[in-house]
């Protein structure tokens, strides 16, 4: 029962990592387009650095989020609860990006 949950919180912490990382280097590519681009409501670069911050520190809440929730629900099936969980933490991440964007 130990090594399910180790085992789901492993697998729900790389995939969150791995779908968090891509996700940020596309909104990294994205923020010249996003931030300078026709209709943006705010181009000084202080809404990059903003932005920025925002999406840092949701990354980082979003992989400790997984690592904790890993644990807490993980006892059988880990891969599949791994996977589900590293999904809803990837899709808040991918929410407060769309969010953060809109916003600033």
């Amino acid at each position: 029962m130990i090594a399910g949950r180790f085992r789901t919180s492993l697998v729900a912490v790389v995939v969150t990592a791995v779908v968090v990382a891509a996700l940020f280097a596309l909104n990294r590519a994205l923020s010249p387009v996003l931030i300078g681009g026709p209709g943006s409501t705010c181009p000084q670069p202080d809404c990059a650095l903003g932005a920025g911050l925002w999406l840092i520190a949701g990354a980082v809440v979003a992989v400790l989020a997984s690592l904790l929730t890993g644990l807490v629900f993980g006892a059988e099936r880990a891969f599949r609860r791994g996977l589900v969980v590293a999904l809803c933490c990837a899709g808040a991440y991918l929410l407060e990006s769309a969010v953060v964007w809109v916003l600033i």
